[in-house]
């Protein structure tokens, strides 16, 4: 089963019965399954987290997810269906068979698009519809930083999964794990996708300077995952 013909997820619960079917429909191996189930994951955490009250602007930070998630799942569903694939997802997908090539490779790359390239967007989307602004220091600032230690939380786990799920041997692994790990900062990479965000509100109405800055954006991010996938 793929996401093809399906609605957008409405819900939390709808992105992970999507995430489910991706898991079920790829090949173990496949580097783009590689990313979906690390996504899965942190989702499930993102999830637990809104049901335990974490966040003050809870329907916010939930909203953001499904919002978030529909774009990894629009990029998905065009590769399915055989048309263009968005240029900051295209080299995880030209390269998720790509031999020799380790999952965290994969699953760095996948973070790389989907924080670097599609969070800013995804907060400029969620803040249109709820109309509020990406504004410092308000609510829905404060809960999106708080994430960042829902995630620290999920990445011991992560990095687990990898090397007891579909990784080999542990002796595969050298250091290359914690070094993908620690090279690529999460919470870094989210700050800037806030900072990107208010561009991006600030750019609303000027169409031009706005198709340049995520033209830029979608090359940038385009040629680190290439350098991740080496």
């Amino acid at each position: 089963m793929s996401v093809r013909g399906w609605a957008e997820a409405q819900t939390i619960d709808g992105v992970l019965e999507r995430m489910d079917a991706i898991d079920a429909a790829l090949p173990a191996a496949d580097g783009v399954a590689t990313f979906n189930r690390m996504y899965r994951q942190v989702t499930r955490f993102v999830d637990q987290a809104v049901d335990d009250g974490l966040f003050v602007a809870g329907p916010f930070i939930a909203r953001l997810d499904v919002v978030f998630a529909n774009i990894f799942f629009e990029a998905y569903a065009a590769d399915q269906d055989g048309r263009p694939i968005p240029r900051a997802w295209a080299p995880l997908f030209e390269a998720r068979t790509k031999p020799h090539t380790h999952p965290v490779q994969f699953a760095l790359a996948g973070m790389n698009a989907h924080i670097c390239h599609d969070l800013p967007s995804a907060v400029l989307n969620t803040c249109r519809e709820l109309a509020i602004s990406p504004e410092d220091d308000s609510l829905e600032h404060t809960d999106f930083t708080t994430i960042n230690s829902v995630l620290a939380e999920a990445e011991g786990q992560i990095k687990s999964w990898f090397c007891t799920g579909v990784v080999a041997t542990v002796d595969d692994l050298g250091g290359r794990l914690d070094d993908g790990f620690a090279m690529f900062s999460i919470a870094s990479a989210r700050a800037a996708a806030w900072e990107v965000a208010q561009l991006l509100w600030d750019l609303i109405g000027h169409e031009h300077l706005d198709r340049l800055v995520r033209a830029n954006l979608a090359r940038t991010v385009a040629m680190a995952s290439r350098g991740i996938l080496l």
